[in-house]
């Protein structure tokens, strides 16, 4: 048993704004409807299942090859179903990942994790050691969605709370105490990009679902290059508050085409200003 505190699951956004300040982290009951999970749920099993078969699934969390790792990831998930970009727009989520990052942000990416039997720890890390560990705020925030239950013994995500306030990353193989962040199905672990943190070992027959969206300060580089990965054919599904958080939205003098203005929306362009005589 372990002797650290999580805060309690709340459905109070105020209770939550005061754990995410205190802990580094808060736990967001009830934050997919039923229907939304059950929709994340089978799109996430459906393209699960077919990336195998297409031979262009992603594996990690155990053999050095990758390929016979036993979990696995999809990446890019805007592409790849209307509830997932319904999620990464979710207003009570944004509003806590405002109170952490401010009122400009990007979708930094978003994918799954799932984790099954057989799968190691995930090193401890923060989500925003790319940059100076001095930097005295949070630059990134990342939100868990539990699609099945998180436990301890099923790879639930390990958190170090409070860790946010100590000024430094983990060093390389640093042993410290964590807890998983436990949670039934449609609760949400939204934490600080300084928390220590990493994915649990699943020791169950049953595979753990973990939908992640992370977000950043809006002049910060996205983990996913949506510009170049979003398929042609899903930027018309996109509206214009995910565009923005994709980055399509020209932000002060950042993004911007050919001069164009802050808060103007672009896609790919069709034609191109070239060289003249």
């Amino acid at each position: 048993m372990t002797d650290i505190a999580l805060p309690p699951i709340t459905t109070d956004l105020a209770e939550a704004k005061r754990h995410l300040n205190e802990f580094g982290l808060c736990r967001l009951g009830d934050a997919l409807t039923s229907d939304q999970l059950d929709a994340v749920r089978s799109r996430l099993e459906v393209q699960a299942n077919a990336e195998v078969r297409e031979g262009c699934s992603y594996h990690d969390g155990g053999s050095p090859d990758g390929r016979s790792a036993p979990n696995q990831r999809i990446w890019n998930l805007i592409n790849k179903g209307e509830v997932f970009r319904e999620i990464a727009c979710a207003s009570h989520s944004l509003e806590l990942v405002k109170h952490m990052l401010g009122p400009d942000i990007l979708l930094s990416s978003m994918t799954c994790n799932i984790a099954r039997d057989g799968g190691v720890p995930m090193a401890l890390h923060s989500d925003q050691n790319y940059i100076p560990v001095t930097t005295p705020y949070p630059a990134v925030v990342d939100i868990a969605w539990m699609v099945t239950d998180f436990t301890d013994d099923n790879g639930g995500t390990r958190v170090v709370p409070g860790s946010h306030k100590w000024g430094r990353y983990p060093n390389p193989g640093e042993q410290v105490e964590t807890v998983a962040a436990t949670g039934p199905a449609g609760t949400a672990l939204i934490f600080d990009g300084r928390l220590w943190h990493g994915t649990g070992a699943n020791k169950t027959n049953a595979p753990r679902y973990g939908l992640f969206t992370y977000y950043c300060r809006a002049f910060i580089r996205q983990q996913e290059n949506f510009s170049l990965s979003l398929s042609p054919d899903v930027i018309p599904l996109c509206s214009q508050e995910l565009l923005a958080l994709l980055g399509f939205q020209v932000w002060h003098t950042l993004g911007m085409i050919e001069g164009t203005y802050h808060g103007t929306t672009h896609t790919r362009p069709t034609t191109f200003s070239r060289e003249l005589s």
